[in-house]
């Protein structure tokens, strides 16, 4: 690129004593006139230089050489605005979108978010890096997968495993984590100073059977939900003035009913058949 060298035109304000004659005044602004036209006129063709078509294109060349893609974009988009005639236009315009796609991509490379890799893949489907963006919003899927998972076991509640299967219903450990979500919202009924007392049920059938059934009467007023945890784990949801059948293993368990956004415990000691009314109680557990 060739060199040049700006003269700043210094100008010193004179200060005109009443005792200089009114020729050399003139004389002195007349010189300050012309040096400051003389001073435009060099920015003028300085600018002139400095935007010209061939160092813009070359400058943006080897800005783009050095992947300096940011800087070497400025210099195509200066020469597509003040060139936008010239033959070499074209070839600043290919550049620009070779350097938008790289500039994409540098985002989404350095970034830990699949927003940021899907903007790359959404604006350059068939780009240069598609395999690799494609591999790197798995990757982090994994990241996000192992991390969210990692954070809902520390937190270990009923509400953290259930924002987790929201957001990964798919999981392999879905069913799992469903019962687990069961086990913990029965402790954490339980274990609430709130939770009001629950209706016993009432044995009518074998009491030595390896199988209990237990036959729900919602008299709420509500919809009702009610919650086992032992040798199994199960959760109904039944409407106002219905009945549902519950099949269990014969056992101990923790039950746990909400109803009229009140919440209702106990225990039961299952081995038959069984029948259970729920209604609304003020007296607590």
């Amino acid at each position: 690129m060739k060199q040049i060298t700006q003269y700043l035109a210094i100008i010193s304000i004179l200060s005109i004593t009443a005792c200089v004659p009114e020729s050399e005044h003139n004389k002195v602004v007349s010189e300050r006139n012309e040096l400051a036209i003389k001073n435009d006129s060099l920015k003028k063709e300085l600018e002139g230089i400095k935007f010209g078509a061939p160092n813009l294109l070359s400058d943006g060349k080897a800005f783009y050489d050095a992947n300096e893609f940011v800087k070497a974009k400025e210099k195509f988009e200066a020469f597509v605005e003040r060139h936008p005639d010239m033959p070499q236009t074209l070839e600043a315009k290919k550049y620009l979108r070779i350097i938008d796609e790289e500039i994409s991509w540098n985002k989404a490379s350095n970034s830990n978010t699949i927003e940021t890799v899907d903007d790359y893949l959404q604006t350059f489907p068939k780009g240069k890096y598609t395999t690799k963006a494609k591999a790197r919003k798995s990757e982090l899927k994994a990241l996000n997968l192992k991390q969210e998972y990692d954070n809902a076991t520390s937190e270990n509640t009923s509400s953290a495993w259930k924002k987790f299967l929201e957001n990964y219903p798919n999981h392999p450990q879905a069913s799992a984590i469903r019962k687990k979500i069961i086990r913990l919202e029965v402790d954490e009924i339980l274990g609430n100073s709130q939770t009001g007392a629950m209706p016993a049920s009432q044995q009518y059938g074998n009491g030595h059977s390896s199988n209990s059934t237990v036959e729900i009467k919602n008299d709420t007023g509500c919809e009702l939900t009610v919650r086992y945890s032992g040798p199994d784990v199960k959760m109904v949801t039944i409407s106002a003035g219905s009945s549902q059948t519950v099949y269990l293993s014969s056992g101990s368990y923790r039950v746990a009913a909400s109803a009229c956004g009140s919440n209702y415990g106990g225990s039961e000691d299952l081995h038959g058949k069984y029948g259970s009314s729920f209604y609304i109680s003020h007296s607590r557990y």
